[in-house]
């Protein structure tokens, strides 16, 4: 409806439209448009601020909003109007009535979110007679409103989206902000729950005090606790771990409002690290006890290995003597070796020389290696037959390896040297064949028949070989823990580099061949750890 003084004056003169312009005046610079509804009639009265706010030129017959919803407010705020004006009209109260709606723009078809208030005027008998009253556009406000609630509600989706503890607490250390993970962690039903609690309703004396002093020192000093360990004691017991960062919270001026927290709960890392740190204790107890018998292990093994190998002579009827000088090396891995040697005298002119290797090395093949000198001498009465003795250590070996249901094997070489005859005697289980120094310093290795090692075919058949000895002739038997050896590259020496070196240097005896011997193997693999037993055998033979 257009402007007029009609609900305004109540009697003609200057004085009266004097202040009716004053009044239009007003209402023109006023944000807020002015209504007035006579609720008998249904008329309704708007200024110009109304008219703007509905789209329409100030001329025009505007729609009632009160008796007109329909055409002017939001189809979903439509209900919600209704209901509010009728029950405001139906109570008699002195309080205004404030609404918000949504308000067609009548040409442009768009909508304005406007505040309406309005104060009823009533008869004596209490009936509205008129409804006066202004509204406002809070479009703007309104739409700020809607986005920092879609804003808060994006918030409250990610911090409730998320596995970690994250929650605001205010000066005194209450929460005031907390996501669904903090909610169970402090088991109770929804966040909401932990609204203006501390944390003494929850922990202990002693962890909440300290949790408390932490978050007042972070508010005083500004500065932040990042990735803290915290041994969190519950009331009634329970204990928790959790990793904790925290920061000052500051409002828009710059003033602390409180602290940011976020933890993480670590309990089952923390008790997995004290089971681990338990059980390692407890191995290495073990450990202990076990290097101790290990200990005894080494020294029983060395003890049975010859330190001094006597010589062995025999004079010839024309009163030459021939000699045979041993030396040995023996070099474990660990503190046992499944490597293992023997020699011992033959009848009256005879030595017989044993070297073997057992899979593996440690514990295990050290008992397999002691096994095998307990075997040997049950086997004693062949020694002069290097095939027969290997095949009954085979047969013996395969059935106890068999009776224990474990695949094991062990590599032999057998040598049986006579001084009265001249001549060496060689078999071989799977085993390296020696290498043998000429007088001339000449190196070789006889040939040796293929066989299988030991335990592994019960009936395998083992052959022989035969060498000529001469005077000032060595041979060295050796394990593959000195031929196997690898440098940094993983490349492994071979017996060939061992032949080329002694032939270069010349050993002047058995010790010195060995030690040669040795020397390749450590120039060749330099810093590199050793990785398997070794063990070396020799004999020279001379003659006077």
């Amino acid at each position: 409806m257009p402007d007029s003084p009609a609900p305004f004056s109540h009697h003609q003169g200057v004085s009266s439209i004097f202040q009716w312009k004053m009044v239009r005046k007003a209402l023109r610079a006023a944000e807020e448009g002015v209504y007035c509804w006579d609720i008998p009639t249904g008329e309704i009265f708007y200024t110009e601020r109304c008219m703007q706010t509905l789209g329409m030129p100030k001329d025009e017959l505007a729609p009632n909003i009160f008796t007109e919803p329909e055409r002017c407010v939001h189809p979903d705020d439509l209900n919600f109007f209704i209901n509010a004006v009728q029950h405001y009209l139906d109570r008699p109260v002195s309080t205004p009535l404030r609404v918000e709606v949504r308000l067609l723009k009548q040409r442009s078809r768009g909508w304005k979110w406007t505040r309406i208030n309005g104060l009823v005027e009533r008869d004596r008998e209490s009936k509205p007679l008129r409804l006066v009253g202004m509204w406002v556009d809070i479009t703007r406000r309104k739409m700020a409103d809607l986005h920092a609630m879609e804003d808060r509600d994006l918030f409250r989706t990610l911090i409730n989206c998320l596995p970690d503890n994250i929650y605001y607490k205010n000066r005194e250390s209450r929460f005031v902000i907390a996501n669904e993970a903090t909610a169970r962690k402090m088991e109770v039903p929804t966040p909401s729950d932990l609204i203006g609690r501390r944390d003494s309703d929850f922990f202990d004396a002693a962890m909440s005090d300290i949790a408390t002093a932490e978050e007042q020192e972070i508010m005083r000093t500004g500065q932040p606790i990042t990735n803290r360990v915290h041994h969190e004691t519950w009331k009634g017991g329970r204990d928790t771990w959790s990793r904790v960062s925290k920061f000052p919270w500051y409002a828009a001026d710059g003033k602390v409002k409180g602290v940011v927290g976020i933890t993480s709960d670590i309990t089952e890392l923390i008790e997995a690290q004290q089971r681990y740190r338990r059980l390692a204790k407890k191995l290495e107890e073990q450990n202990r006890v076990l290097e101790k018998e290990i200990g005894l292990a080494r020294e029983i093994q060395q003890a049975l290995q010859r330190s001094n190998i006597p010589d062995r002579e025999w004079t010839l009827p024309d009163g030459t003597k021939r000699r045979a000088k041993f030396h040995h090396v023996y070099m474990p891995s660990t503190g046992v070796a499944g490597d293992c040697y023997e020699v011992f005298p033959i009848g009256n002119s005879g030595v017989g020389m044993i070297i073997c290797d057992v899979m593996g090395h440690g514990v295990k093949a050290a008992l397999i290696a002691s096994m095998l000198r307990g075997l040997m001498e049950q086997v004693s009465n062949l020694a002069d037959t290097p095939a027969l003795l290997l095949s009954s250590l085979n047969r013996q070996l395969f059935r106890i390896f068999s009776q224990a249901t474990i695949t094991m094997f062990a590599s032999a070489c057998y040598v049986y040297l006579d001084l009265a005859t001249g001549r060496l005697t060689l078999s071989g289980a799977g085993h390296p064949a020696p290498i043998v120094l000429s007088a001339d310093g000449e190196p070789m290795m006889p040939p040796i028949p293929r066989s299988p090692a030991l335990g592994l075919l019960e009936n395998a058949m083992f052959r022989e070989s035969e060498l000529r000895l001469e005077p000032g002739m060595k041979l060295m038997l050796y394990t593959d823990g000195l031929t196997e050896a690898r440098n940094a590259e993983g490349e492994e020496m071979g017996s060939a580099r061992a032949m080329d070196f002694l032939q270069e240097r010349s050993p002047r005896n058995i010790r010195e061949m060995l030690d040669i011997s040795l020397a390749c193997m450590h120039r060749f693999t330099a810093s590199a750890k050793q990785d398997d037993d070794i063990c070396l055998l020799g004999v020279e033979y001379t003659e006077e």
